[in-house]
């Protein structure tokens, strides 16, 4: 008997430390993915007034993850408080060890539990081939890619959430499923399912001289007044909506993705004033597409339908270790005044009820 609580003691060591190893190999593997390279690029953003250096090794990485952050980029360098070292095994040859299927079948919101504990947090796509480990002590990540000339736009679109998420979660703060809109003096964002028209309604709003601040993802605190912020600055567009933005079509990228078409555009780049890095949030509305309604209707939402909207398609969308993130997203949500929009034909009615929103006080 003694001989198997022994056992059973040594077994649970083993776990306890398994993290913490597994964070040193990808110390150890950045080291050498940076001699292969040749060095280190390096690049500075500010989110949520926290100062973080992103380092990846060689030349190839970086420009791939950094052009949907550029509106956060700032010049004032040191001291940071969260570095993010990235790397990519096809470039560098130094790859971190994958996965097994034995640990995949434990796999939580992307959350490898087995090399998790309070400290360090590990997290794996496996669609996107990617692996990234964070120690909240050390204020460190490590965040190692396959193959980067085959990242997909979901990746290049929003880099890194896992870690940003971690690095949020102290600050009482989310990253959501939602696109964002508005100006300095407040913001809508709106939630809901892939295909239910956010992107189209952000970017309407930014045709529209109003200011942009998410496509697909923004940060949503949890404070008294709800605020939200501008993380990654892409704008992208499902083939069926171009035809309502001819005086975008210049600037427009095209990709396909999941045998589905869609353009892209990087706000920053080609409207920088335009830009909303962060404001307090007026209303959330909840985007309904329903053929062809004549005109454009609002209807107030329950506090659950909202809830819904937010948690169940940020829940798919963005990696996470534990259940903080529900408990911040129901606190914000609740402070919200919640909206359906029954979408109609008319992009002017539709415009003139979001404003009506945002100058709501």
């Amino acid at each position: 008997m003694r001989e198997a609580t022994s056992q059973g003691r040594s077994v649970t060591k083993i776990v306890d430390i398994l993290p913490g190893i597994f964070f040193r190999e990808a110390e150890q593997a950045f080291a050498r993915a940076t001699a292969n390279a040749g060095g280190i690029r390096e690049f500075f953003i500010e989110l949520a007034g926290v100062k973080i250096c992103l380092r990846a090794a060689g030349d190839t990485l970086l420009p791939r993850i950094a052009a949907t952050l550029a509106h956060l980029e700032i010049r004032n360098q040191a001291p940071v408080d969260f570095t993010i070292c990235c790397w990519d095994d096809e470039a560098t040859g130094a790859d971190l060890p994958m996965p097994t299927s034995w640990m995949l079948d434990r796999v939580s919101y992307s959350c490898l539990g087995l090399l998790t504990n309070d400290r360090f947090r590990t997290f794996y796509v496996e669609w996107v081939q990617m692996i990234s480990c964070i120690d909240m002590e050390s204020n460190a990540a490590y965040c190692c890619y396959a193959d980067p000339k085959r990242l997909l736009m979901y990746e290049i679109s929003g880099p890194l959430r896992a870690i940003f998420s971690a690095i949020l979660h102290r600050k009482g703060m989310q990253l959501v499923h939602a696109s964002a809109a508005g100006t300095s003096r407040g913001s809508v964002i709106f939630a809901g399912p892939p295909g239910s028209g956010k992107s189209t309604l952000a970017i309407l709003c930014l045709q529209d001289g109003l200011s942009y601040q998410s496509d697909d993802i923004c940060v949503l605190t949890s404070e008294q007044r709800p605020r939200s912020l501008s993380l990654y600055n892409i704008a992208k567009l499902r083939e069926g909506a171009l035809s309502r933005f001819q005086s975008l079509h210049p600037i427009l990228s095209h990709y396909q993705e999941d045998e589905e078409k869609k353009a892209f555009f990087y706000v920053h780049h080609h409207f920088p004033r335009q830009v909303l890095k962060e404001a307090p949030v007026r209303a959330l509305i909840i985007p309904h597409i329903e053929g062809r309604l004549p005109a454009s209707r609002l209807e107030r939402a329950t506090p659950v339908e909202a809830a819904h909207a937010v948690i169940s398609w940020t829940n798919r969308e963005i990696p996470m270790s534990d259940r903080l993130g529900d408990r911040i997203m129901l606190q914000a949500v609740s402070r919200i005044p919640a909206h359906h929009l029954h979408l109609g034909q008319d992009d002017r009615q539709t415009l003139a009820l979001i404003r009506s929103l945002l100058d709501d006080s």
